[in-house]
């Protein structure tokens, strides 16, 4: 039986999707992904979402509104920056480092990043960056121990030099303590940031190879594997094993398989693929407006994930 693809004439409508109605970093993503390795555009795309501190918000990450500079939202920056492969002397990526440097919260259980400054609670955003009650986001997301640290130290380790001596070996051991002492089976995200930080052979092995081993030997059990379920908010195998030399993705083979024939299914008849999670009726009145951002990002995401895993005909 052939390997289902995504056929040429599907490839055309995602591309008019994002001609016609994509932000401007995600057209430029596409662009430089598909038709012009000049990086340029992408980056001039992506500077118009910096503050003048050096960090990215201006609504990067389309669930939160926020113009401040967030861990949230320099994060997704990272992933682009990763994604171009710049060099360390990129000064988006440079300026990012420094702030992130700067907002690291230490106490005796070690240094955390959380996601959010206070003031993005004033703004539309997600029930899930709710933070109206003192601690509340902590609380939501494990008091930042896994999720954003594993991720960021993960992408933090293309560019080693960036971080003060010491600094990024100390939130390497902290960020593998954290995932070994155990992932909420329910906690998505944590599973997809620790995937990161498996998924970089920079790591020392020491620090990554048990993080990978903790993955390889609980994600069966817990990635989504019917055909149903891709459709809810939930833990896809391909959130943490993105491409096929990924190290996770031997382990997760029949999974992978069934979400990439959902991803190719998934596509909408305007060319584009949406999110599978919404607001939930916090900020109606702004939510259709993130729903098209998302649309946007995740369309490029899709796009890539295919040809990476060798789905696309274009």
């Amino acid at each position: 039986m052939p390997t289902p693809t995504l056929l040429p004439e599907a490839f055309a409508r995602a591309r008019a999707f994002l001609t016609q109605r994509g932000r401007p970093l995600d057209l430029a993503r596409f662009r430089h992904a598909f038709e012009n390795p000049d990086a340029a555009s992408v980056l001039d795309a992506l500077r118009t979402y910096q503050n003048e501190d050096g960090g990215f918000g201006r609504a990067l990450e389309p669930d939160c509104r926020a113009p401040h500079s967030s861990v949230l939202a320099t994060m997704m920056a990272l992933r682009v920056l990763q994604e171009l492969e710049v060099a360390a002397d990129e000064p988006l990526l440079r300026d990012a480092v420094d702030w992130l440097h700067a907002h690291l919260h230490s106490d005796l259980d070690g240094s955390v990043w959380p996601f959010l400054p206070a003031q993005a609670e004033a703004f539309a955003h997600a029930p899930w960056w709710n933070q109206s009650r003192e601690g509340e986001l902590a609380r939501t997301f494990g008091g930042f121990r896994v999720n954003p640290r594993a991720e960021i130290v993960g992408r933090l380790w293309r560019w080693p030099g960036l971080l003060a001596d010491g600094l990024l070996a100390q939130l390497t051991l902290e960020a593998r303590d954290a995932v070994l002492a155990g992932l909420d089976e329910r906690d998505v995200n944590s599973h997809g940031a620790a995937a990161v930080f498996a998924g970089n052979a920079s790591i020392p092995d020491d620090h990554r190879l048990p993080v990978l081993e903790y993955l390889a030997d609980v994600l069966p059990g817990r990635v989504q594997t019917a055909p149903d379920a891709f459709t809810e908010h939930g833990l896809n195998p391909l959130l943490v094993a993105p491409t096929p030399d990924h190290p996770l993705a031997h382990a997760l083979e029949e999974p992978l398989s069934a979400a990439l024939l959902h991803l190719i299914s998934a596509q909408a008849d305007d060319g584009a693929w949406g999110p599978n999670w919404s607001w939930m009726g916090q900020f109606p009145e702004v939510w259709p407006t993130a729903e098209a951002e998302w649309r946007s990002a995740l369309t490029v995401d899709a796009l890539l994930t295919l040809r990476a895993w060798g789905r696309l005909e274009e």
